[in-house]
């Protein structure tokens, strides 16, 4: 897929109402920003010939908490949508901030067998 695909992909994909306190920090763009200092950046690729969603998020001075999480996926995922976290092997592991957490979703497929028991995770 083209960078130019990838890119009108990661427009389309962008949230169109945003929740108070959110605001946009560019327009187009892939940047969010919250009143209480989360960030979030969102970017459409390419891997293993599946299209994926990529959202990144941050707080400046702390790890994001489980609300923050579920708040990003709920808001740049999507509540219908699995989204995954890829916890790599410590060699594959890179760190560029250290308080930064990463969500995939498959936008091709659901990308994961259902791990489900008796119902439920």
């Amino acid at each position: 897929m083209s960078v130019l695909l990838l890119e009108e992909l990661t427009e389309e994909m962008a949230p169109r109402v945003l929740p108070p306190g959110w605001r946009r920090l560019s327009d187009p763009g892939n940047k969010w920003l919250t009143n209480d200092g989360l960030s979030v950046i969102c970017s459409a690729e390419q891997v293993d010939d599946r299209r994926w969603w990529h959202v990144s998020f941050a707080r400046q001075n702390r790890m994001p908490s489980w609300e923050d999480l579920r708040k990003v996926k709920d808001v740049f995922v999507g509540k219908s949508r699995t989204a995954i976290q890829v916890l790599p092997s410590e060699d594959k592991y890179v760190n560029y901030h250290p308080y930064c957490l990463h969500l995939w979703s498959c936008l091709d497929a659901d990308g994961l067998p259902d791990f489900r028991r008796l119902g439920v995770l």
